[in-house]
């Protein structure tokens, strides 16, 4: 067990990497639209390995934060907050909509899978993700919240299972980034994605495959509804 909490410590060095990112960001340093520097200068600067800084950039473009570029690099994404959440729902109406069906349709599948052949070290890194979320909520610290819940949704893609679904889902994923930056900030939507994630950790825990699958579903699906609803509204 002491080999898995180290391990799983070690894989959370993406927060602290996500943070120290964030930090240049935020005090202008890196601003939007800008490229980021190679990652030798990075590793160098930030005091940490290439695996760990692949790993944050990868959790920041999932959540639509920067972009990664094949042959060209990661660049600053433009700050969503500065778009009214209703109009950007309904300019990307169509695609939340492919999204949410695509993800209700492949998660629950892995989130029973996962119930019943969940190991030790799978069911700490899905704690500290929820432990995560739930601390970044209360620190108001939205980048965070949005990191972990990321982050919640992978692990469980890429421990259920190496086979086509499992690809099929982390190649979904790696698409919500903008959906997820802006369903998080509905309101009272952190608190009840954070509960929901822990009511799923929990069913995979007693390996209770049918309440994983069930409230993966219902998780998915009451997001759905909620940002329909939203959008709705005069």
């Amino acid at each position: 067990m002491a080999d898995d909490e180290r391990e799983v410590r070690a894989e959370q060095v993406w927060s602290a990497t996500v943070d120290h990112l964030r930090s240049m960001i935020d005090s202008g340093r890196l601003p939007a639209g800008s490229r980021l520097p190679a990652e030798r200068a990075l590793c160098e600067q930030l005091g940490i390995s290439r695996g760990s800084l692949r790993q944050a950039l990868r959790v920041l473009d999932s959540i639509g934060y920067v972009q990664v570029r094949p042959g060209s690099g990661t660049y600053v994404r433009e700050n969503l907050d500065e778009q009214p959440l209703r109009g950007w729902f309904s300019e990307h109406e169509q695609l939340v909509e492919k999204l949410f069906d695509l993800r209700t349709t492949v998660e629950p599948t892995l989130a029973e899978r996962l119930a019943l052949q969940h190991t030790p070290r799978v069911l700490a890194r899905l704690e500290s993700t929820v432990d995560e979320m739930e601390q970044a909520a209360a620190d108001g610290d939205m980048l965070r919240v949005i990191a972990a819940d990321a982050e919640f949704h992978r692990v469980i893609a890429g421990n259920a299972g190496n086979d086509d679904v499992t690809d099929l889902l982390r190649s979904v994923l790696s698409l919500v980034g903008e959906e997820r930056r802006a369903a998080l900030r509905l309101p009272g939507q952190i608190r009840k994605a954070v509960d929901e994630h822990r009511a799923i950790l929990e069913a995979v825990r007693r390996s209770d495959a049918a309440a994983a699958r069930e409230i993966t579903r219902k998780h998915l699906l009451d997001a759905k509804t909620y940002v329909h609803d939203y959008t709705a509204r005069d």
